[in-house]
């Protein structure tokens, strides 16, 4: 494939943490490494403040997330090609605007992650403008319930979705006349070493709760929030005695203590995940991942799959997974085991640890055989017509 030039567009200067950069990273040098010149643009909307996770709180300063793109592409050899511009500031920052518009205006691809920023004239110029869609169902919903989602999306030429059945329709859900292509996270696999040993315990990083993002389907209300699931295994840590259990979450106020109790180990994920490294290191060291799926990827079987689950496979560190239809094209059962319930949880864990070295190498394959940049995003570009 002949030498492309790619702009990736997406929300993470004004959302800079570990999660959220990191997938945008696995994105941009992962194109990188196939041989390609990638830029970042990011421009702000009128709804969304960017946000300090040192301060706790979003305002127009943008320094913080500046710091964290600047620092995350010249370490991983990106250099400066990044830029934000910001209608909060009245700035634009990183490469100039002019040298951004020019970039944009001869690009192979625009590919636009996640589907978040406005749609300046600039990127639209593109030969070909993709969408990845990385909240299944939730995206689908509000595509059809919404026209000015549904003109946004359909302004690009190419529709790509992490719920992998979203396109066979066998989760109910409308399309609304977009053809989606399934495509997986992508995993930059020299960025997550396989580590030996045992690990410091069964981990997982997220939010909380996140209100506004239920949905309807049918008649029935399906839940975005976690908060609800773990609350159904509050009582997990004491059926495994010496197995230790964090719970990395950010806004879980009053639920902190409560949970403690229980035996959990609260961590606060805004802390953790405020520097990338940390967020990276906390992965690298964990004995596997143990977390819960959003109740509309359950019910609904969209094949939706993290790509902080992924990240840890690569690490070699196993996943503990509520069930949300993956099992469609991801082995299921060493290295990657789901669950239902609290009694099917602790089986889960149990199981893991009976033969840990088998399920870490089962885990580590996994992601190479699925999750490896290198062939996700050559997909992808293939998808593309390159």
């Amino acid at each position: 494939m002949r030498k492309l030039k790619i702009a990736v567009g997406g929300y993470l200067v004004s959302f800079p943490l570990g999660g959220q950069v990191w997938m945008f990273l696995h994105y941009l040098k992962g194109l990188e490494r196939l041989g390609h010149e990638v830029i970042f643009v990011e421009d702000t909307a009128e709804w969304a403040l960017p946000f300090d996770p040192v301060k706790g709180y979003a305002s127009a300063d943008s320094a913080y997330g500046r710091g964290v793109i600047g620092q995350a592409f010249e370490r991983l050899g990106l250099g400066d090609r990044w830029a934000y511009s910001t209608i909060f500031e009245g700035k634009h920052y990183g490469m100039s605007r002019e040298a951004v518009d020019a970039f944009c205006e001869s690009a192979d691809l625009f590919l636009n992650v996640s589907g978040v920023i406005p749609l300046r004239e600039s990127f639209m110029k593109a030969k070909v403008r993709a969408i990845i869609d990385t909240d299944p169902i939730f995206t689908q919903s509000k595509i059809a319930g919404d026209d000015w989602t549904r003109d946004y999306f359909k302004r690009h030429d190419v529709f790509f979705t992490w719920g992998r059945n979203i396109p066979t329709g066998s989760t109910g859900v409308e399309l609304s006349g977009i053809d989606y292509i399934p495509t997986n996270v992508p995993i930059v696999l020299d960025l997550w070493p396989n580590v030996e040993g045992p690990g410091t315990g069964f981990t997982t990083i997220g939010n909380w709760d996140a209100q506004g993002r239920d949905i309807v389907h049918e008649g029935k209300k399906l839940s975005w929030r976690k908060c609800e699931k773990y609350e159904r295994i509050i009582d997990l840590p004491g059926r495994l005695p010496g197995v230790t259990l964090d719970l990395t979450m950010s806004g879980m106020k009053e639920d902190a203590k409560r949970f403690a109790e229980h035996g959990w180990v609260v961590k606060n994920a805004l802390e953790l995940s405020r520097d990338i490294w940390n967020y990276h290191d906390y992965i690298l060291g964990s004995t596997a991942e143990f977390t819960v799926a959003k109740e509309q990827n359950i019910q609904l079987k969209s094949g939706w799959f993290s790509d902080r689950s992924a990240s840890y496979l690569a690490s070699g560190r196993p996943v503990i997974v509520e069930d949300t239809g993956f099992g469609t094209y991801l082995p299921v059962g060493e290295g990657l085991v789901t669950f239902d319930g609290v009694d099917n949880a602790a089986s889960a864990i149990e199981h893991v640890l009976s033969d840990y070295p088998r399920h870490r190498k089962a885990a580590r394959a996994i992601a190479e055989e699925y999750f490896d940049s290198d062939k996700v995003l050559g997909d992808i570009l293939t998808a593309c017509g390159f």
